[in-house]
């Protein structure tokens, strides 16, 4: 495995598990080297992760990097435990791992992958629009008037559809952020269903699903019955 490029996708909710697993080395792509790490010390430093001067306000930015370079400048980590192997391995499962030549590919490059269905493309394709791209109009790529936020779930939607389970968390803490909590509520759920549990566990901390009313969450238990229907309907056959 060494020399293996892979990158960790984790949103807000999700980097201090992330953190957990992976430490990550040095970026390997240009698209993530001014992202914030995953690695990060605890929850709270968790919370402010995020991508392209965005703070708090923002998704983490997944973070690239050489498994053969952990060891350069730094103390070799300790012996990964069963339990450990076994978590890493349903975090891959659910999608939570990009490649690092998604994050060296231009935007044309992407949205060519995102178009013939690569999940792993859809999923960057969304985090590039979320964070590099949305409200930064001094980006070389950013195009006035496109609809970013629409597009990134869009791309996601079909991430999922594609097999990345944990699209259905990103999209759900994306909500989140534009403080949508019924929506975020409903996809949460949805999540939850796939089997992100680690995202879908972190929403139900939150101070925004805690004031939640039994009535929100009953309407949000029905938009996501309906969601996971439109979702199922999108999978290839």
């Amino acid at each position: 495995m060494k020399g293996a490029p892979w990158l960790i996708v984790a949103a807000v909710g999700t980097a201090v598990a992330a953190a957990c697993l992976w430490q990550p080395g040095r970026s390997g792509a240009a698209a993530a080297s001014a992202r914030a790490p995953v690695a990060v010390a605890d929850a709270a430093a968790a919370g402010k992760t995020a991508a392209a001067g965005r703070g708090a306000d923002g998704l983490s930015f997944a973070v690239g990097g050489d498994p053969g370079q952990l060891g350069q400048g730094a103390a070799a980590p300790p012996p990964e435990t069963a339990a450990e192997k076994a978590r890493k391995q349903q975090m891959r499962k659910l999608g939570y791992q990009i490649e690092a030549r998604y994050y060296r590919m231009s935007l044309a490059e992407l949205r060519e992958q995102a178009r013939l269905g690569n999940p792993q493309a859809l999923t960057h394709l969304a985090e590039r629009y979320l964070f590099q791209l949305d409200g930064h109009p001094r980006e070389p790529d950013y195009e006035p008037g496109f609809r970013y936020r629409d597009e990134a779930r869009e791309a996601l939607q079909q991430a999922y559809a594609q097999g990345n389970a944990h699209a259905a968390a990103m999209i759900s803490e994306s909500y989140l952020l534009d403080k949508q909590v019924d929506e975020a509520a409903a996809w949460n759920l949805v999540a939850r269903r796939a089997g992100d549990t680690l995202s879908a566990d972190w929403f139900l901390k939150t101070k925004d699903y805690q004031a939640m009313g039994d009535q929100q969450k009953a309407a949000a238990a029905q938009r996501a019955d309906q969601l996971w229907k439109t979702l199922q309907q999108r999978k290839p056959r």
